[in-house]
């Protein structure tokens, strides 16, 4: 995941939190590994991706780029911003 996002710290700990819960319920560890894949897969994807997307955002090159790019920012609503920060935080311990 690159750090673009500034969810490295974050996702460690949900997947320790995660991994915990499981190896707890699940009647083995290979299958609390499985299941656990499977639990953290798809939101470490889109994160992952979501970060990427933004890192090639930010790091864009070039004059017209960056013009490009800093109006957009500039004109993004922060309520959208914060629409956005809001689904990335969403996420509930397995119970």
């Amino acid at each position: 995941m690159t750090p673009d996002l500034g969810q490295g710290g974050n996702q460690a700990l949900e997947d320790a939190v995660t991994l915990a819960a499981l190896v707890a319920r699940e009647p083995g560890i290979d299958a609390a590994l499985a299941r656990y894949d499977t639990t953290r897969r798809a939101r470490t994807a889109k994160i992952a991706r979501r970060s990427r997307q933004i890192g090639s955002v930010a790091q864009a090159r070039g004059r017209l780029t960056g013009v490009a790019r800093d109006t957009v920012l500039r004109l993004t609503p922060a309520t959208r911003v914060a629409r956005a920060a809001d689904r990335l935080q969403a996420w509930c311990p397995p119970s």
